[in-house]
C-alpha cells in the first residue's frame, strides 16, 4: 500500500482509515472498489493539506456569498412589513383594522410549512441553480405585486404566495451547504449564511427609510417603494443566482467548473471519509418515515422554532416598539433597528467557531437561550427607553445564535443524503412554526410595546433550554454504548453523535 495521508490512521482487519480532524474513529468498511482506490491513492502530506485549505477556500466563495445573498433577500420580502406599517401600508390597506395584521403575517407561514419538503425532492431531481433561483425570482414578483395592493386582502393572498415560494429557499441551501461541508466545518458556514442574511436584512429598514423618501409623502406612501424596489432587487439576485450556485457533490463532480480535476478527487475523499458511501440517496416516504420518528429530531426542532420565534418577533415588531413604544421619530426607528442585529452576527459567529472547535453544542444553546431572555425581559418590563433598547441587543444575539447552533446541531446528528435533505426541511418546517407562534402572541391590541408576546417568546426559549438538558445525557449515553460495541449509529460502527 502506497504512503499514508497525514493523520489517517488504517485498521489493517477492516480496511478502514479515519481522518483526525474530521472524526475521531475508524470508519466503517468501504463498499466499492472505487471508494478503495480513492483511499489508496498517494497523497503528500503536506501537499494534501494545501490541497484542502484551497478547496474550503474556493468553497466558501463559491457557495457562501450568492446564498447569503439569497437567503437576505427572503428575509427583507417577508419581513418588510414593519417597516411598511409606519410608512402609511396600516392606512392604506387597512391593516391597522382588528387582527389584519397578525393575520397577514400568519398567513405567509401556511405554504412556508407545507412546501418544505416537496420543495427539497424537486430541489434532488431540478438542481439546486435552477430551482433556487426560480423560486427567488418568483417571490420577487410577488413582493413588487403587493407594492401595488389597494386593501387588506390582496396583501393577505400575496403573502400566502410568498410563503409557497420561501419555503424551498432555507433547506434548499442548508441541505447544499451540509453537502459539501464535514461536519465540524459546517456551524461556521451556516453562522456566516445566516446572520449574513439578519445583518443585511436589518439595514432593509435604512433602505426602507430612503426609498419612502421618493414618495411625495413619505409617511403617506413610502410603504409602496419598498415593495416595489426590493421585489426588483430579488428577481436580479436570482438571476445571478442561475449562473453562480453549484450542484451537488455526488453529480458530476468533475464537470463543476471552479474545481480542478485534483480538488473534485479531493471533495470525494473528504466526504467519503466521514461519511462512507451514503451519499447520492433519493429522498423516500420511509425516508420521511424515519427522519419523522426520531425523537431527537423534534428535541431539536423545537430549539430552532424557538430562536425563530424570537428572531421573527423582532424583525417584524422592533420598529413598531421603536417608533410608538420608545417615543423615536421615524427616521431614528429605522436606524435604530440595525445595530442589534449587526451585534447578533458578531456574537453569533463567535459562538459558532468555538463550538466547532470544542465539537459540542448544548452548552451554547443553554448560554444563547439565557442571553435570548434577558433581552427580551429587558424590552418588556424595563421603564427607561435606553435599557429597553439595549435589550434588544441581547434578544437578537441570542435568538439568532439559538438559530444557527441548532440547524448546525440536527445536520450534525444525522447521516445520509437523503435524511439530510428531509432534515433541512423539518428544520425549517420548525421555523415556520416559530413565526406563527410569534404572529400570534404579539397581538395588535398589545400594541406598541407587546409584553405578552415578549413573555410567550421567552416561555418557548426556557422550554427549550429544558430540553436541551434532557437530550444531551441520551446523546452522550448512546455514544458510550458505540464504544463499548453495544450499539450502531446511523447504521455506522464509528459514528458518534455531537451533544
Amino acid at each position: 500500500m502506497s504512503e499514508q495521508p497525514a493523520g489517517v490512521v488504517f485498521d489493517p482487519e477492516t480496511k478502514v482509515e479515519a481522518s483526525h480532524y474530521s472524526i475521531e474513529h475508524h470508519e466503517e468498511a468501504l463498499s466499492s472498489n472505487k471508494e478503495s482506490q480513492i483511499f489508496e491513492e498517494e497523497i503528500e502530506p503536506s501537499v494534501g493539506h494545501r490541497l484542502e485549505k484551497r478547496i474550503k477556500r474556493k468553497l466558501d466563495l463559491r457557495l457562501l456569498p450568492i446564498l447569503s445573498a439569497i437567503y437576505t433577500m427572503a428575509l427583507v420580502d417577508r419581513t418588510n412589513l414593519g417597516g411598511a406599517r409606519i410608512a402609511g401600508m396600516d392606512e392604506a390597506t387597512g391593516l391597522d383594522v382588528g387582527n389584519r395584521a397578525s393575520v397577514t403575517i400568519l398567513v405567509f407561514y401556511i405554504g412556508y410549512i407545507v412546501f418544505e419538503i416537496p420543495s427539497n425532492m424537486v430541489l434532488k431531481k431540478v438542481g439546486p441553480a435552477i430551482w433556487i433561483s426560480a423560486l427567488a425570482a418568483a417571490w420577487g414578483l410577488v413582493t413588487l405585486g403587493i407594492g401595488f395592493s389597494k386593501n387588506y386582502q390582496t396583501v393577505a393572498v400575496c403573502r400566502v404566495l410568498l410563503g409557497i415560494f420561501e419555503a424551498g429557499m432555507f433547506p434548499g441551501c442548508l441541505y447544499l451547504m451540509a453537502s459539501w461541508y464535514q461536519k465540524f466545518e459546517l456551524q461556521k458556514r451556516v453562522a456566516i449564511f445566516f446572520m449574513t442574511g439578519s445583518f443585511l436584512s436589518s439595514f432593509a429598514n435604512i433602505l426602507c427609510l430612503g426609498l419612502t423618501r421618493i414618495a411625495n409623502n413619505p409617511e403617506k406612501d413610502g410603504w409602496k417603494y419598498i415593495f416595489i424596489v426590493q421585489g426588483a432587487m430579488t428577481i436580479a439576485i436570482a438571476a445571478i443566482g442561475w449562473f453562480a450556485i453549484v450542484d451537488f457533490p455526488d453529480s458530476e463532480i468533475r464537470k463543476v467548473k471552479f474545481l480542478s480535476a485534483d480538488e473534485a478527487e479531493m471533495i470525494k475523499l473528504r466526504l467519503i471519509r466521514e461519511r462512507g458511501s451514503s451519499e447520492g440517496e433519493r429522498v423516500s416516504w420511509d425516508t420521511i418515515r424515519a427522519v419523522s420518528l426520531d425523537w431527537r429530531v423534534w428535541s431539536l426542532s423545537f430549539v430552532y422554532m424557538a430562536g425563530a420565534a424570537g428572531v421573527y418577533g423582532l424583525l417584524l415588531f422592533l420598529p413598531i416598539v421603536l417608533r410608538r413604544g420608545l417615543g423615536y421619530s421615524q427616521t431614528a426607528s429605522y436606524l435604530l433597528a440595525a445595530p442589534p442585529a449587526a451585534a447578533a452576527v458578531i456574537f453569533t459567529f463567535v459562538v459558532s467557531v468555538l463550538s466547532d472547535k470544542y465539537h459540542v453544542r448544548g452548552p451554547f444553546v443553554l448560554l444563547e437561550g439565557s442571553l435570548a431572555i434577558i433581552g427580551l425581559c429587558m424590552i418588556g418590563f424595563l421603564d427607561s427607553p435606553t435599557p429597553r433598547y439595549i435589550g434588544s441587543f441581547f434578544g437578537s444575539c441570542g435568538s439568532n445564535a439559538l438559530i444557527v447552533t441548532a440547524a448546525s446541531w440536527q445536520q450534525n446528528n444525522i447521516r445520509g443524503d437523503a435524511k439530510r435533505s428531509v432534515l433541512a426541511a423539518f428544520q425549517v418546517m420548525s421555523a415556520g412554526v416559530g413565526g406563527i407562534y410569534s404572529a400570534l402572541v404579539f397581538r395588535q391590541q398589545d400594541s406598541p410595546n407587546f409584553v405578552p408576546g415578549l413573555v410567550a417568546c421567552c416561555a418557548l426559549v426556557a422550554w427549550s433550554m429544558v430540553l436541551t438538558v434532557v437530550t444531551i445525557p441520551f446523546l452522550v449515553h448512546a455514544n458510550r454504548q458505540a464504544d463499548r460495541g453495544k450499539r450502531v449509529i446511523e447504521g455506522s460502527r464509528v459514528f458518534r453523535y455531537v451533544w
